[in-house]
């Protein structure tokens, strides 16, 4: 086996980023559903890893539009930065 192809993405012509989803959460906050998904950047090294938040809405997920850029130098710490805006919003 090869190393992950995704860290290599620079030995693929055209290919300028390369992200890799690590693990998804979800949290319930005021009966609300959270998706929360946790992503690495092979390719941007000041962003490591980065949190897309969704809701569900009517049956379906939809990205949060006002939802913070949830990033860190480590998952957990993105995902914290994520979860406290969920807890702050729903404090609100």
């Amino acid at each position: 086996m090869g190393e992950n192809p995704l860290k290599n993405f620079r030995h693929f012509d055209g290919i300028t980023e390369a992200w890799e989803l690590e693990r998804t959460g979800l949290v319930v906050v005021n009966d609300s559903k959270y998706k929360l998904e946790v992503w690495h950047s092979y390719s941007n090294p000041d962003i490591a890893y980065y949190v897309h938040i969704f809701e569900l809405v009517d049956g379906m997920w939809k990205k949060v539009p006002e939802a913070p850029f949830s990033e860190g130098p480590e998952a957990e710490i993105a995902l914290s930065t994520a979860m406290s805006f969920l807890s702050e919003k729903a404090a609100a």
